[in-house]
């Protein structure tokens, strides 16, 4: 038997949708919220029946509507549903970090955010604890936050450089 080569990364913008679904799935990111990643996701190249619809979605609608086409999304897109467990959180913490290194968090609100998260991982969440009550300690003591700042964003580069939860776990079908 041999062994199969490892799959390629999934492409940018089906990385970024599957990072968008598993901070939904962990209530990170509103189903309104959601229905934004689907048109950016049909923006940059991504096309599936259920994506479209999802895409569509009313904002007013999205609550209701969003759980129900999450699943088709993921069958057509090849993505895990993003269920609750460990695996969606390891995900969603992933996708904090990512969007820490991006700038498009800063690294007192990944921090805050991604403690609950990280809650399952005894030494990680050790360090982000600690960061979380030194940014406590900073904001009721009026201390300069660079340095924490720094250790946030330098936690969130290490974690968005482990090799993220795979997106993908098999091909979609054909449509």
């Amino acid at each position: 038997m041999t062994a199969q080569p490892a799959p390629p990364p999934p492409d940018p913008p089906l990385r970024l949708l599957a990072d968008r679904m598993a901070l939904w799935g962990v209530g990170e990111l509103s189903s309104e919220d959601l229905v934004d990643a689907a048109v950016a996701a049909l923006l940059a190249g991504l096309d599936a029946p259920a994506l479209r619809e999802l895409a569509g979605v009313a904002r007013r609608e999205a609550p209701y509507e969003v759980p129900l086409l999450i699943p088709e999304v993921a069958t057509q897109l090849g993505l895990d549903r993003p269920e609750p467990g460990p695996a969606t959180e390891a995900a969603a913490l992933a996708a904090l970090a990512a969007m820490t290194v991006r700038g498009e968090l800063a690294p007192a609100a990944f921090v805050f955010r991604a403690v609950d998260l990280a809650a399952r991982d005894s030494a990680l969440d050790r360090r982000l604890v600690h960061l979380a009550a030194d940014y406590g300690y900073a904001e009721d003591f009026d201390v300069p936050v660079d340095a924490l700042d720094a250790a946030a964003l330098a936690e969130a580069r290490r974690l968005a450089a482990a090799p993220p939860p795979d997106p993908v776990s098999r091909p979609a079908p054909p449509l």
